[in-house]
């Protein structure tokens, strides 16, 4: 719903150099009950900062915004609202909206992706700190958030990092649907910008902190044990034979 920002060029180099990071940092285990060691993955030195307040990038960006207020719907409203929810329920449509996809029916893939959430804080939330920029809402008063206003800092999204950090993974664990699993992560990161909470920069900066994130995870040992026993009942229920 709205243009990329070009620095995503550059920053991708900076993502090449952290996933090469990542096979060396977390080969031996992190010992930490969310996969990962915050004072290791510091996304503010792989992450380009964001555009500089008053500037004419941050207008543009804000520009883009009410655009995006103006233009969307009422189905697009709610489906941003519902999106400020973090569960991986949410992605139940990429996956055909399957019945047994349920946080009920499924405790281990629940428990085991409320860690995920807790490695994506703990390395986001350092950040968004060392960013710290304000919200859209916060610098221009004609945006008006569709849903409550998050207490936090703006830059890099949280909830951007979470859903490819997440989509990724459950991709991992679903790879007959990874294409259905991308594309509603970038649905969920988009949504951001359309309940009106976070720049287009924000969300894109949330995509590659998320990329970096599931580079660390999949580097994790105990990350993999937990994931092996949650794709065995997520596939189990979905009727999907075991993975290899």
């Amino acid at each position: 719903m709205y243009a990329r920002r070009t620095f995503l060029s550059v920053a991708g180099g900076m993502l090449a150099v952290a996933l090469g990071i990542a096979s060396v940092s977390c080969a031996g285990g992190t010992g930490h009950a969310s996969y990962v060691d915050p004072a290791v993955v510091v996304l503010e030195r792989v992450l380009p900062p964001p555009p500089l307040p008053g500037s004419a990038a941050e207008r543009a960006e804000i520009d883009a915004m009410l655009k995006v207020q103006e233009s969307r719907t009422a189905a697009q409203a709610r489906r941003a609202s519902d999106d400020a929810t973090i569960s991986i329920f949410r992605f139940a449509d990429a996956l055909g909206s399957p019945p047994l996809f349920t946080e009920e029916k499924l405790p281990r893939v629940a428990a085991f992706f409320r860690k995920v959430n807790a490695a994506e804080v703990s390395v986001v939330r350092p950040a968004k700190d060392a960013f710290a920029r304000k919200r859209p809402y916060e610098i221009e008063s004609r945006v008006h958030p569709l849903i409550s206003t998050p207490p936090s800092l703006a830059y890099p999204s949280g909830h951007a990092a979470w859903a490819f950090a997440a989509g990724y993974v459950l991709a991992d664990m679903i790879p007959e649907r990874r294409g259905e699993i991308l594309e509603r992560a970038t649905e969920f990161s988009d949504n951001r910008v359309v309940a009106g909470v976070h720049y287009p920069s924000d969300v894109d900066t949330g995509r590659i902190s998320g990329s970096v994130l599931a580079a660390f995870l999949f580097a994790s040992p105990e990350f993999r044990a937990d994931e092996k026993v949650a794709a065995g009942e997520l596939r189990a229920a979905l009727g999907l034979p075991p993975l290899n």
